[in-house]
């Protein structure tokens, strides 16, 4: 009998564990997930704000330049051959300037979460 028991208790300490363990676990991944969706939606927010200020910066750019140079559109084919040359710039490097620096930061950010 007294086998039984401490099996028995042995039994439910491991379940106890395991129910413990389980609830731990789905608290980090919930926790980790909201890190990542709060991360996203602020690099969100700043994104399209930098966008609307690219845009219209982008138009005042043009008018300015069309302006200057006292043709109608010779403003905007130059700020569209600066962007494509950027585009350019960025898409023949993206691995060294985009690829690898998210991918530091993340790490950084995880690293960092754990300390």
């Amino acid at each position: 009998m007294q086998l039984n028991e401490k099996l028995e208790a042995i039994t439910n300490s491991l379940k106890e564990y395991a129910d413990t363990n389980y609830e731990l676990i789905k608290l980090e991944v919930i926790d980790h997930s909201s890190d990542i969706i709060s991360g996203l939606v602020s690099t969100l927010v700043v994104g399209v704000a930098l966008l609307i200020f690219l845009l219209f910066g982008s138009l005042y750019a043009a008018y300015y330049l069309s302006d200057l140079l006292q043709m109608d559109y010779i403003g905007f084919a130059i700020v569209g051959g600066f962007y494509l040359l950027v585009a350019l710039i960025f898409h023949f490097n993206k691995k060294k300037l985009i690829e690898s620096r998210v991918c530091d930061n993340f790490i950084k950010r995880k690293m960092a979460k754990k300390s």
